[in-house]
Parts: C-alpha cells; sequence; structure tokens
C-alpha cells in the first residue's frame, strides 16, 4: 500500500484556535492546534461515540484504514482484479466537521448534550470536541446552558415527552454563514422561540443567518421531521466551493468534511473521463454538489433526489451558476428515477446512496442497462464490497480510491469506476 497522499486542494479551513468553548460554569479544555498529526487529548475519547483514532497519529491512521479496505477487497473473489488506490487523507484531520447532529438529555444537574456512548443512547455531555468546527460546538454549549435558563423542556425518550429532541448546525466555510435547526416534538412552543432568539442575537455577529424549527413528532430514530419552520433569520445556507454557489436548508443532506468533499467530487470527475455531450445519471443527487460538477465538465445530467426540499434547492443552484440547460432534476425514488431518466438513454452513472447501499431491484436494473461506465461513491465499505460483487455480473470492477472524508473515525469513503465487461 502507498503512502497516503494529503488533499491540499481547498483552502477552506476551520477557524484556528486551541480549544473549544466551555459549557456554562465549566473550565476550558485545552484541544489541540488544526492540522496536528499527533495523537489528540479529549475529555470525553473512549466514552463518547464521536470518534475512534484520536489515540493514533493521523498518518498510522489512515494507512490502517486503507489495509482494511484492500483486505477486505482482497477477499473477494469477484474483486480479484480491481486496483485498491492509494488513500486521499486529509491535509487538517480536526476541527473539520461543518455539520452537527446532537441529541439533547437530561440528568440531575440540568438539560445535557453530546453523542451517544457506542451502542447505547445514553448522552456523553459534552465540553468540547476535536472534529466539530469550533463555531458549532460554540453554538451547541450555549444552547445547553440558554435551555437551562430559559427552563425548556427536555425531550424524554422514554416517556416521549418534553420538547427540545436535536440540534442541527451547519457552518459554510466559503461564505462564513452558518445555520442552525432546533428539533423539537411539536412545534410553537414559546420556550423554543425564545431558545432561537437568544442563539439567532449572540452568534449574529460570528455569522449565524437564521434559526429554523424541525417539527418531529414520532417515536423513531430518526432525527429530523418533514416540516420546517424559520424563527429568526433566514431558512437557507449559502455556500461557495470550487467555483459554484449553492443553497441549502438545514436538512439537506451534505458532506461534514468540505475540503475532503472537494477531493472526493474531483476523483468522481477523473474516473469519469471525458463528459462533454454525454449523458449522466446522478442519483441520491441531493442539493447537486456532484450534479452540477458534472453539468460544469460538459455533461447532460439527471440529478435524482426523494427529498423535494433537495431538489428544490439544486435547481435553484443550477439557475444561480448558468447550468440549467445542461441539468434537470427529477423528485423521484432511485428506481424510479432511473427507470424515466434512463427512457431516453444514458452513457454513465453515479450513485452515492445511504450506509445500506443499494438494493437489489436496483442492481437489476443497472446491470440491464447498456450504460459504458458507473462510479459507486460510499460511505459503508461493508455494503459497497456487497454491491460491487453484484454488480460485477455485468461490470468490471476497475479501481477502487479510499477518501478519508472522516478524519479520527473509523469511517472511511470510497470511490469505484466500473466498465462494462
Amino acid at each position: 500500500m502507498a503512502k497516503p497522499r494529503r488533499n491540499r486542494t481547498s483552502k477552506n479551513r476551520p477557524h484556528p484556535g486551541q480549544r473549544s468553548a466551555p459549557g456554562a460554569g465549566q473550565a476550558p479544555v485545552e484541544m489541540a492546534r488544526p492540522g496536528t498529526r499527533e495523537p489528540v487529548f479529549c475529555p470525553h475519547f473512549g466514552p463518547c461515540g464521536g470518534c475512534q483514532h484520536l489515540d493514533m497519529h493521523y498518518d498510522a491512521e489512515v494507512a490502517r484504514k486503507a489495509r482494511a479496505l484492500e483486505e477486505m477487497v482482497r477477499a473477494e473473489p469477484g474483486l480479484k482484479d480491481a486496483r485498491v488506490l492509494e488513500p486521499l487523507a486529509a491535509a487538517e484531520p480536526l476541527f473539520y466537521r461543518i455539520a452537527l447532529k446532537v441529541p439533547f438529555g437530561t440528568s440531575q444537574l440540568g438539560p445535557t448534550c453530546g453523542f451517544f456512548r457506542p451502542g447505547t443512547h445514553s448522552i456523553v455531555d459534552l465540553r468540547a470536541c476535536a472534529i466539530q468546527h469550533p463555531l458549532l460546538t460554540e453554538i451547541l454549549l450555549r444552547a445547553r446552558s440558554l435551555s437551562a435558563e430559559l427552563r425548556v423542556p427536555i425531550y424524554q425518550e422514554y416517556r416521549h415527552s418534553g420538547l427540545l429532541r436535536h440540534l442541527l448546525g451547519r457552518v459554510a466555510p466559503g461564505t462564513g454563514q452558518a445555520l442552525v435547526g432546533l428539533v423539537v416534538r411539536k412545534g410553537g412552543a414559546p420556550p423554543i422561540r425564545r431558545l432561537a432568539q437568544a442563539l439567532f442575537e449572540e452568534f449574529r455577529p460570528r455569522g449565524l443567518i437564521g434559526v429554523v424549527e424541525n417539527v418531529n413528532p414520532e417515536r423513531t430514530n430518526l432525527v429530523a421531521g418533514e416540516r420546517s419552520k424559520r424563527l429568526c433569520g433566514t431558512p437557507i445556507l449559502v455556500e461557495e466551493q470550487d467555483g459554484l454557489r449553492f443553497r441549502s436548508s438545514i436538512t439537506s443532506f451534505v458532506q461534514v468534511n468540505a475540503a475532503q468533499a472537494a477531493a472526493l467530487f474531483a476523483e468522481v470527475l477523473r474516473q469519469l473521463g471525458d463528459l462533454a455531450g454525454r449523458h449522466v445519471c446522478d442519483l441520491y443527487s441531493g442539493f447537486g454538489p456532484i450534479a452540477l460538477r458534472l453539468a460544469r465538465a460538459g455533461a447532460l445530467v439527471s440529478a435524482i433526489e426523494r427529498n423535494r426540499e433537495a431538489v428544490r434547492d439544486g435547481a435553484a443552484a443550477a439557475d444561480e451558476n448558468g447550468l440549467r440547460e445542461r441539468m434537470r432534476f427529477l423528485a423521484a425514488d432511485a428506481l424510479a428515477g432511473l427507470r424515466r431518466a434512463a427512457s431516453g438513454g444514458i452513457d454513465a452513472l453515479v450513485v452515492d446512496p445511504p450506509r445500506r447501499g443499494l438494493q437489489e431491484p436496483l442492481i437489476d436494473l443497472i446491470c440491464d442497462l447498456p450504460l459504458h461506465r458507473m462510479v459507486y461513491v460510499s460511505c459503508n465499505p461493508e455494503t459497497h464490497l456487497r454491491d460491487l460483487a453484484l454488480l460485477a455480473r455485468a461490470f468490471d470492477v476497475v479501481e477502487l480510491r479510499p477518501v478519508d472524508l472522516f478524519p479520527r473515525t473509523a469511517h472511511l469513503e470510497v470511490v469505484t469506476l466500473l466498465e462494462r465487461r
């Protein structure tokens, strides 16, 4: 395995700083400098499920993850000829997460917030975080202290009572904007409005453009509900990256590492090759970060996404970036959307599914389509290799590129090129 290659393509880095903000009444917790590749101290490491490799040198961590992927590939008979390329390591392995989803709970001391202990729904109350953008950590800890001050009812999972369930946060490094979402069991409650207003007034000078209420009334492990409402400011975040301008809502899917996402998108385009005049279908497109780059490279793009809000955001981005004539966004599930897009013939396919991977009926359809090239982006190597073994009946798996999108965690992104046999 070759030595991991660092990605230095992006200038969008987290704000510098050696410590994250303390919670109310707590002493500051010293953290490592941004960019350090040495083992990192965190008071929550171990019990917290947020990261698993803070105790390793970063380059050793990347090599370990890449080696594990190669061993998994070699154990799959249908993939014996596939090349595993050197991994793309991060230039900044700390404070990189620009998206936050954190549950709230209670203890004898008051509201708590943080990541779950592995395998449980027990919250490790947060004081600091070595991988979250520092502004998001500060907003989260301030929301916790304000919840106590304003007597906001915290959601009780076992009783299905209370209000505040999760805090969602997003930062756009290219514009400096931030957006917050408060996930609640029931909408329109005055305590939530007071919490939103207090957060907005305090963090507006530092880039917070709005606070949104998202209502999730169900007993479910899903974080966000289907209904969102603006409480303060604007509900749409504007981001600029790689010469493109995007707008997205608080519930739109976004890659949590902006710099590594840029490297991943560039790898997708490299594997696809010349796109001029080719019809490319982008499945699970979200608000279009891959689709827009495909269109800019000369492709005719059908972007398919079931989240209608993300589809609206993507269509608006196509207009704003002057790419609408080369793109169409379809609000549909993957199977129905691909059937519709393929009715006129497609040359290439990009898929970026959730962790569960592709469903077998979708794999069957992909194998039956007369497309020549496919790129599969995965955040779960296990389901990825399962799907590649099924796709191998119609495609040669040419190469896999590991991308360390989630430094200091056990997760690894993979970008794989398949060509019609």
